[in-house]
């Protein structure tokens, strides 16, 4: 399986270049679509299966691969040379752990885009017309129209759609978007996704991806021309521009680049020859998807070419990350707990000359040193803790009139019950009323009657209200008589034209006036 896996990806790599080469050609001469569905033949070899072991000879491919060497130099190698250089570490293992972090990140990333563009596209949308299942809606957050679900099909227009295209180009725009649709290109570019994801870290991968959208806009620009005429190309190629500007998902449509464009426009002037040669495009493709097929097909004996490149992947064991993982967390025994090795006794013959130059008295060889016994773990020493009696609960008993709680002790503590009349007689009887007692605004009286019950009497004063209001209403008044006085003064000690001070001191007379004759 890890064989196959591995020769599947460099066989859909291999197509996915073939196919780069071969779809300007294509589209040129064969037609939009014809180029468009050249981008089958990744796909197929994809889910393409192993041969049977009846396949003899081996492909064209598999004898290129074996004339250049590599896989006799792969098989030569010697084995332990792997080893020594890095003993401890599973390259293999760790990239193919890589890679499958990788995809599973990419299709994350993609599954949240999609929900995210989805949610944010919808805002605020108005359904304006539903055609079978696709639903046409106008949304303020689209600045083209778009195409969108697969489940839920909508076809999106920007809110002043009516207003930048005209009927024509409108008719025109939205058949292009519905085509994506009936076309199936949205379930298409799922599974182009997938497959992308699976070369998530291959660089021609995501050039073919790019390549791939834009055979696919390509392709239903055409379907669009033969459903209109090629003597609406002109209205159509402006509905083109005017979809491309100030496009903000790209990712929905791909009409942003400016090769992608040129590449659209011109399609328009040619669209008339692509549709004659429909036919042959057809058989072109299929003879070139059979072609394909066939040279990179992967088998047991038609593979081994292949399988002497990708042999290795069979003894990929990623249970060697969880070991090189859990290694540095192992415990190295301690150095003394080990025992120490016993001196070896030195030779006969080397004696007397070592004796001859030393001193006379040859110093006495070192005591052996006793072994440590070795520490036992930590969780040994500790001392077992003994059980502890589990606590009696509390017991609480309810009597008349009264709870009765029994501690775990045996105390027992007795909490009365009020009655209701008592639990009434803590509610006290408030009274408030309008009526003065005294100069006070308001007045508190409280009592208790002869069964406990407290009364509260509240008095409040509208008099005493009424002339704090006046009295605080008279002394503004009287500040503002105050201030007219000193102006007064003030304006009739100012040298000015007489006509002018008689003026000014007869305004403010009559402000006083009317002061005066509010307080009377």
């Amino acid at each position: 399986m890890s064989v196959w896996l591995a020769e599947t990806l460099i066989a859909t790599t291999l197509l996915m270049a073939l196919v780069m080469m071969l779809r300007r050609p294509v589209a040129r001469w064969l037609g939009a679509g014809a180029a468009y569905m050249l981008w089958a033949l990744p796909l197929a070899r994809m889910l393409l299966p192993a041969l049977p072991d009846t396949v003899a000879d081996p492909s064209p491919l598999h004898v290129a691969v074996g004339q250049s060497g590599l896989p006799a130099m792969l098989t030569n190698a010697p084995a332990g040379a792997a080893i020594d250089a890095a003993p401890d570490l599973p390259l293999l293992e760790i990239g193919i752990a890589l890679w499958l972090t990788g995809l599973v990140a990419f299709l994350i990333l993609q599954a949240v885009g999609y929900a995210r563009f989805r949610r944010h596209i919808l805002r605020g949308a108005t359904l304006i017309g539903e055609e079978g299942r696709i639903r046409t809606v106008t949304s303020p957050q689209a600045s083209g129209p778009l195409a969108f679900g697969i489940i839920r099909p909508y076809i999106v227009l920007p809110a002043d759609f009516a207003l930048r295209y005209d009927p024509q180009e409108q008719d025109m725009a939205i058949a292009h978007e519905r085509a994506h649709h009936e076309r199936g290109d949205l379930a298409a570019n799922m599974i182009a996704l997938l497959l992308l994801a699976v070369h998530w870290c291959n660089p021609i991968a995501w050039i073919a991806y790019r390549a791939y959208r834009a055979d696919q806009e390509t392709a239903c620009d055409a379907r669009v021309l033969s459903l209109y005429g090629s003597d609406q190309a002109h209205a159509y190629g402006r509905a083109i521009l005017k979809a491309a500007g100030g496009r903000q998902f790209a990712g929905a449509c791909h009409l942003t680049r400016l090769a992608t464009l040129k590449g659209r426009l011109k399609m328009l002037s040619t669209h008339e020859t692509s549709l004659r040669r429909i036919s042959w495009g057809m058989a072109a493709v299929a003879l070139v998807t059979a072609t394909g097929l066939a040279l990179t097909a992967s088998g047991s004996r038609a593979a081994q070419q292949m399988a002497a490149i990708t042999g290795t992947m069979e003894n990929a064991d990623l249970a060697r990350l969880t070991d090189l993982v859990a290694k540095p967390a192992q415990v190295s025994i301690p150095a003394a707990a080990a025992t120490p090795a016993v001196p070896a006794a030195p030779a006969a013959s080397a004696e007397p000359d070592r004796m001859s130059q030393a001193d006379p008295i040859p110093a006495p060889p070192p005591a052996p040193i006793a072994p440590v016994p070795p520490v036992p773990p930590a969780a040994d020493m500790v001392a077992p803790i003994p059980p502890v009696a589990p606590v009696p609960p509390v017991r609480v008993q309810r009597e008349k009139g009264q709870i009765s709680v029994t501690h775990a002790n045996g105390r027992v503590v007795t909490h009365r019950i009020p009655t209701e009349a008592e639990i009434a007689r803590m509610v006290p009887i408030v009274d408030v009323r309008e009526g003065c007692e005294g100069k006070d605004i308001t007045s508190r009286r409280e009592t208790v009657d002869a069964n406990g019950q407290r009364h509260i009497r509240v008095r409040i004063c509208e008099r005493a209200i009424e002339a704090q209001a006046r009295h605080a209403a008279r002394m503004g008044t009287a500040a503002a008589r105050k201030g007219l006085l000193a102006a007064r003064a003030q304006i009739a000690a100012t040298r000015m034209p007489a006509e002018a001070r008689a003026d000014a001191l007869r305004d403010i007379d009559d402000q006083i006036a009317e002061i005066d004759g509010e307080w009377n």
